[in-house]
């Protein structure tokens, strides 16, 4: 392992002789050509080479935080090496420790330090401002941060979690302005968007830009920058589903294919979530029986122990949309009740209508609706429209009104889907004068509802 300290005390600077002037007469030398003093100065080309120590020192330094990096040992780089002003004072008086420095914010990301890393890259880029690669790796720090508090690994909310990502914009467009053919960075800027911010918009168009530079290389540029393929093949895939999302089903679906050809090999993307991918837009365009084959082969292509609950809800849905019964009720069953969560249920309470069960439905519907926090409204709202089924208006527009005070309170909007059924359901139990002010609310602010205009019809009849 590389140590600095003890070879330091042995560097001094050679004090510079004093040396004679030469007589003008007798300094004779052959003139200078243009071409070589453009490239080399006399000390360079027959001199000592000044400085080949502390680039030997700094190169292995960085051979042995390459090495460390290698067997994941993030602390001990830090620990070695940080701070570089203290652990290795010639690289940073030589004004050579940014690449030192650079690696260590890397170590320091992977243990979860994403402030420090962030003052380390901010430091280097105040050297350089231009370097792409500090740029980089400023960006990408600042956008694993916020992916770490989105999983709440760490805490970072309010005005420091925007501070954060602007950071994480800044670099990420002036990294791809340095390198305008790039894959990766155009990839992950795509996934702050999409992922952090829920801006599907200037997310697709990152990833439609990630997948044209890739596929824009020469086959020897490829092959050299073989690395960012990856980034290439999770650009595909993900920019399948911000198509589908779109109700760009074609488009999507030839993503998807492009996608498994392209990793038929690689496995960037696990098969699982590629084949379950394909089986949602199959699903989309109505394709049930290719949707089942895909989703069946996306079950049987699961890695172990990885979580495939998707995969059997949307199977039981296609199944459903089958009328194969017997088979959405098998598939639901594969899955433990205590895995099941709210849209799985959903789904499950679906199928045991569509079975006649109804009484069990209201039963799964409730229990969900008591347990979840978050998207209640939807069980909420299914229950209304299995009490509109079986005539008990009364209770119908009670769980819909229900889940449009729920999404207002949990999300300050008004929930649309709701607020329909609940004028359906106070209109059926005779309760027009109440049916007319909730419709006349819902023409206000969704006046393309579908069957709105029916239900007006029939209210104002």
């Amino acid at each position: 392992m590389a140590t600095l300290e003890s070879a330091a005390r042995i560097i001094h600077r050679p004090e510079t002789p004093s040396v004679p002037a030469v007589p003008a007469k007798t300094a004779s030398r052959e003139p200078e050509t243009e071409s070589r003093t453009d490239l080399f100065t006399q000390d360079e080309l027959f001199g000592v080479k000044k400085g080949q120590y502390i680039k030997k020192a700094r190169a292995r330094v960085l051979a042995d935080i390459e090495s460390l990096s290698g067997n994941c040992r993030w602390q001990d780089i830090v620990s070695l090496y940080h701070p570089v002003e203290e652990k290795l004072p010639e690289l940073d008086e030589a004004g050579m420790a940014d690449m030192v420095k650079e690696k260590i914010a890397f170590a320091m990301g992977h243990l979860k330090q994403f402030d420090d890393a962030i003052s380390l890259l901010t430091a280097c880029i105040r050297n350089d401002p231009d370097n792409f690669y500090t740029r980089s790796s400023l960006a990408y720090t600042a956008y694993s941060s916020l992916f770490a508090a989105k999983n709440r690994e760490i805490f970072l909310a309010g005005a420091p979690r925007a501070r954060r990502i602007e950071l994480a914009h800044e670099n990420f467009t002036r990294a791809r302005k340095l390198r305008p053919d790039g894959v990766t960075n155009c990839y992950r800027h795509a996934m702050l968007h999409l992922q952090i911010q829920n801006k599907p918009k200037p997310a697709l168009h990152l990833l439609n830009q990630a997948i044209a530079n890739w596929e824009n290389l020469s086959e020897q540029d490829q092959t050299r920058r073989h690395q960012e393929k990856k980034n290439y093949v999770k650009s595909l895939y993900r920019s399948a589903s911000v198509l589908l999302a779109n109700g760009e089903a074609l488009k999507a679906l030839e993503r998807i294919q492009t996608c498994l050809k392209q990793d038929e090999s690689s496995h960037h993307v696990s098969v699982c979530f590629k084949y379950f991918a394909l089986g949602k837009i199959q699903f989309c365009r109505e394709e049930y029986g290719r949707a089942g084959e895909a989703l069946r082969f996306a079950l049987q292509s699961r890695e172990k122990n990885q979580p495939v609950d998707f995969v059997h809800e949307l199977l039981a849905r296609t199944c459903l949309a089958q009328g194969l019964i017997d088979q959405a009720k098998y598939t639901i069953e594969q899955v433990p009740v205590r895995m099941r969560r709210p849209y799985f249920r959903w789904t499950e309470a679906d199928v045991l209508c569509a079975a006649g069960r109804f009484d069990r439905a209201l039963q799964v519907l409730t229990e969900t609706a008591d347990r979840d926090s978050r998207s209640k409204h939807v069980a909420l709202v299914r229950l209304a429209k299995i009490c509109y089924s079986r005539g008990q208006f009364e209770s119908g527009a009670g769980h819909a009104g229900r889940a449009v005070d729920f999404f207002n309170e949990k999300w300050g909007n008004l929930f649309y889907e709701g607020l329909f059924w609940q004028a359906l359901c106070a209109f059926k139990a005779g309760r027009k004068q109440q049916a007319e002010t909730l419709v006349a609310e819902l023409e206000r602010a969704c006046p393309n509802f579908p069957k709105l205009d029916r239900l007006a019809a029939m209210v104002r009849g």
